[in-house]
């Protein structure tokens, strides 16, 4: 039988010393299978809620703020007849003014020079008369003399007439709150503003909202309490915006969101110009149950608050009453200590 030899050579030792160190290298590079974790555990988040409690309290409805006090009595002044061209405006707005001055004037052509010539004719026809009684002439003669002096004195205070209403004149010392804009040789309308002068003897307050509906439940007839010159003074709205005549408002939009107060004592050297700090109570309810404002909740016509109660909440349908900048009143729904939560 032949025996088969097999012959290694070197370098076939060599290849196989590295298939086999191959081999066991690919079965220790397998990676090990890790072992599953458990997930940690999550602690749940505390929720905290911001709240307050009902309480039982006297609430205030008020309007509050600063007002201006301004002369009470101011005239607008105008001229009566159309037509006629403004000649001169000898005023400006602030200007201090002396009753029965002159302010404005039209242009009246010669009227000037009528009526120094009517009044010529006046004394000629005086002297006319007079000649006649002296030389004792007819009745007739001397009543024709007497009527032309009453024609030439008609004629002349007519012409009086229209240039005094030509005229401007200050009914009162003062000073002036108002001038027009328009200039010389504008055409001039019956009734039109053109000045306002105002009497500084008198002072009122003028108080301005925000928004009229600020002042939507404010009466003429109101008591106001008033801290003017560190002085806790009582006065009275006497004007509302529903008072003021619509013509008005639309020349001044700021009558639709202002009030006008008396003052019943103003005291010394107070002047136009000061402020006052003024408070009108519109509504006040003693014992009220009330919660913040900001707890109330609102949709589709629903009003509600969500209540705490043992770490948890709940809404509660309410029904408001008196309701203030920053309080509700809580007619129904709630509770005295109620812990509502705020938005």
């Amino acid at each position: 039988m032949k025996k088969i030899r097999f012959v290694l050579t070197k370098g076939s030792f060599i290849v196989f010393l590295c298939m086999a160190l191959s081999s066991l290298a690919a079965c220790s590079l397998l990676p090990k299978e890790e072992e599953t974790l458990a997930p940690p555990l999550v602690e749940p988040t505390e929720i905290e809620y911001e709240t307050e409690e009902a309480t039982i309290k006297t609430i205030v409805k008020e309007v509050d703020g600063v007002g201006n006090l301004v002369p009470s009595d101011q005239e607008n002044l105008f001229f009566t007849e159309s037509g006629g061209r403004l000649e001169a405006i000898h005023v400006n707005a602030g200007d201090q003014v002396e009753q029965g001055q002159v302010l404005a004037e039209i242009d009246t052509g010669n009227l000037s020079f009528s009526i120094s010539q009517a009044e010529i004719d006046l004394e000629k026809a005086k002297l006319h008369l007079a000649q006649l009684q002296e030389q004792e002439a007819d009745s007739y003669a001397i009543e024709i003399a007497k009527l032309d002096i009453q024609s030439v004195e008609l004629r002349l205070n007519q012409m009086k007439e229209e240039q005094r209403n030509a005229k401007i004149i200050s009914p009162v010392n003062g000073f002036v709150t108002f001038v027009t804009d328009k200039e010389a040789g504008d055409t001039i309308e019956a009734y039109e503003d053109l000045i306002q002068v105002a009497d500084p003897q008198n002072l009122q307050i003028i108080y301005t909202a925000t928004s009229p509906q600020d002042l939507k439940e404010v009466n003429v007839g109101m008591p106001v309490s008033i801290d003017l010159s560190g002085q806790d003074l009582q006065g009275e709205v006497v004007q509302t915006p529903s008072d003021v005549p619509m013509e008005v408002i639309e020349k001044n939009d700021i009558y639709q969101r202002s009030i006008l107060v008396r003052v019943d004592e103003i005291p010394e050297n107070v002047e136009a110009g000061d402020v006052a700090n003024i408070v009108v109570v519109l509504q006040e309810k003693e014992n009220a149950l009330t919660i913040p404002r900001g707890a109330l909740r609102t949709s589709f016509g629903r009003e509600y608050v969500q209540v705490l109660t043992d770490e948890s909440k709940r809404e509660v349908d309410v029904e408001k009453g008196i309701v203030t900048s920053t309080e509700i009143e809580v007619l129904k729904g709630l509770e005295e200590g109620d812990q509502v939560i705020l938005k």
